[in-house]
């Protein structure tokens, strides 16, 4: 008797969970739907868009698919995996604008079963772009090249990884500094501004206009436009992405170009950074093609980094 009313009370509360999961997940699709609401209500639309819209083009399915696009993070994973070739630009300025440094190398990276090997074809320097025993100077460009490249040969294994060990103060910014580059428009763990990032959230969308446009990718390929823009009396200090721009192919809504402006400014970081990436459909899938970047960036303890550079990628 006791048992079976033990066995009662237990199924009682394993129902009560899924209840309480099921009202759960119920009220999260509903803020979602009411933020993604919000959104086009308060989106703009050109003239080509609005006729667009007349002849079924669903405006709502078009940002739900802007907020929950995990494309552009997995293009860039995927770069660590495939066959290419990369040309590398960069370029390092004084506080006045004078040119410091430059650097150009060229890379391939070889694919062969799980592996992977990147061998360095070429690379030239000016200024002081290194220290003694060809060593980083500037930290921009050693947080970047970990970000993008992968040197050396590297496996994929089916031994379940080693449990990470704490990490450097470079291994850090690296991280953070991926989030940053791999998700605008989405909320990431970092301390002070995270929650900023997030410009989809319903306590984010009063900062931003939103338009939806019909350009040109390229002056070829029929795109839909997505752009959020910080509201300039907003802008200072409530936000983080300043601009944000997607550009989406008609034909099938997929993602092919990326424009950011990054900043902000607190004891852990201070950076104003822009960023334009364009993306490439192959047989590997969805990869970057070109990655420009212009900008600002200080870390604590070093002094302020003010560069350029550009990536293309040949596959």
């Amino acid at each position: 008797m006791v048992e079976l009313i033990f066995l009662t009370f237990l199924l009682r509360m394993k129902m009560r969970n899924y209840l309480m999961l099921f009202f759960l997940l119920i009220a999260t699709f509903a803020i979602k739907a009411q933020v993604t609401d919000s959104i086009a209500s308060r989106v703009v639309l050109d003239t080509e868009v609005i006729v667009a819209a007349k002849r079924g083009f669903s405006v709502k399915r078009f940002i739900d698919i802007v907020q929950k696009d995990t494309v552009f993070e997995q293009a860039f994973s995927r770069l660590r995996k495939v066959a290419y070739t990369s040309s590398n630009d960069f370029h390092f300025y004084s506080k006045r604008g004078k040119e410091k440094a430059t650097y150009q190398s060229e890379l391939q990276q070889i694919q062969e079963d799980s592996c992977v090997e990147m061998t360095l074809l070429s690379e030239q320097s000016t200024g002081n772009y290194y220290k003694r025993k060809k060593k980083h100077r500037y930290y921009t460009a050693k947080m970047f090249e970990r970000l993008f490249y992968k040197k050396g040969r590297h496996c994929t294994s089916s031994t379940p990884p080693k449990v990470a060990t704490k990490k450097s103060r470079m291994e850090n910014y690296v991280q953070q500094l991926k989030k940053l580059i791999y998700n605008p428009g989405k909320e990431v763990d970092i301390p002070f501004i995270g929650h900023k990032t997030a410009i989809f959230d319903k306590k984010m969308i009063q900062y931003y206009n939103f338009k939806i446009q019909s350009r040109r990718y390229q002056d070829d390929t029929p795109c839909y436009v997505f752009i959020a823009s910080a509201k300039p009396n907003h802008s200072s200090g409530k936000t983080v992405i300043k601009y944000l721009e997607m550009w989406m192919d008609k034909s099938d809504l997929g993602i092919i170009s990326k424009k950011y402006h990054l900043k902000t400014s607190n004891l852990f970081f201070n950076f104003d950074i822009k960023m334009d990436v364009d993306l490439l459909l192959t047989q590997k899938g969805v990869v970057p093609s070109r990655i420009e970047y212009d900008g600002a960036w200080k870390a604590p303890t070093k002094r302020k980094e003010i560069a350029d550079f550009l990536l293309e990628f040949v596959y």
